[in-house]
């Protein structure tokens, strides 16, 4: 069988973007951490190329960023950039709780829901918000509300805000404990309602939440 002479360089390229990506997400690279080429290539044991082109990716996910003076480094977090992303992360899970509550297929709304239940049953065992698994099903049921309504585009800019999301989660290890029983069972039965408003009110309540303790948490960790 034929192989592409280009697929081990491919995959190469994939977990190096990987290491690093979680690395950030878990907060073993902090914000403001310097990434310079030529250690992460030592540490990581592969040229500087695959190192450049994860670097690269991690910028367009929002989690680095670069300037002439410093190179490149984590995401600076304070608590203007996260209310910031805050803002924009409301912005776009309101209409796409819309889209989906519009344009949503009965097939998917089922899927939503028993997703949904699932993850309040694994709240309510006492899960911790903070465990990888938990929060990558609680992001994917979200990015699914996003994928329901028809728009790649909404999918894909909640994805950056929620990189975004995980990576200030880590650094203030802010967490949900306490949410109300049912928390995301209540949000999808409120899109199943079809009804693109209440789907919006509903939304906009359940990314607000607690966003006043986060606020004072990152201001207290800078």
């Amino acid at each position: 069988m034929d192989t592409n002479p280009s697929d081990g360089f491919a995959t190469l390229n994939e977990r190096v973007y990987a290491t690093l990506q979680a690395d950030i997400l878990a907060g073993r690279l902090a914000p403001g951490t310097r990434l310079v080429r030529r250690e992460l290539a030592k540490r990581l044991e592969v040229s500087p190329i695959p190192v450049t082109e994860a670097l690269l990716r991690l910028e367009s996910d929002g989690l680095v960023e670069s300037a002439p003076m410093y190179g490149a480094r984590v995401a600076a977090v304070s608590a203007a950039t996260m209310l910031d992303h805050l803002v924009l992360r409301e912005a776009i899970e309101c209409q796409a709780a819309r889209e989906c509550a519009a344009n949503a297929s009965e097939t998917t709304l089922r899927a939503l829901a028993e997703e949904a239940a699932r993850i309040d049953a694994v709240m309510r065992a006492g899960a911790d918000p903070d465990d990888r698994a938990h929060d990558q099903a609680h992001g994917a049921l979200h990015l699914a509300i996003a994928a329901g309504g028809g728009h790649p585009g909404l999918q894909r800019e909640l994805q950056r805000l929620w990189f975004r999301r995980q990576m200030h989660q880590a650094w203030v290890t802010a967490t949900d404990r306490g949410l109300p029983p049912g928390w995301h069972a209540g949000l999808v039965a409120a899109i199943a309602t079809r009804d693109p408003a209440r789907a919006e009110a509903h939304m906009r309540f359940h990314v607000r939440w607690n966003t006043a303790r986060h606020q004072e948490r990152v201001e207290g960790a800078g």
